[in-house]
């Protein structure tokens, strides 16, 4: 019982540790992507601008293309 205790206690810092990575649609976008969504919220009906960006973010996440990305 005590290695599954361990392992528990482990695997739930982690969670909190990384957790929004895992469910963060813009964990791993460059931060100039989410300022130029930003733009965008002032067109967005106020109630639904989370709902909205969320929505972007996701697609940007899901859909770039990683070869287009700038090299530094």
């Amino acid at each position: 019982m005590g290695i599954f205790s361990e392992l528990n206690k482990k695997l739930t810092e982690n969670l909190y540790a990384h957790g929004s990575d895992l469910i963060d649609p813009a964990a791993d976008l460059p931060e100039s992507v989410e300022e130029r969504v930003e733009l965008l919220m002032p067109f967005v009906q106020p109630e639904a601008r989370e709902l909205v960006r969320s929505q972007i973010l996701g697609l940007i996440h899901e859909y770039r293309n990683e070869d287009s990305a700038p090299s530094s």
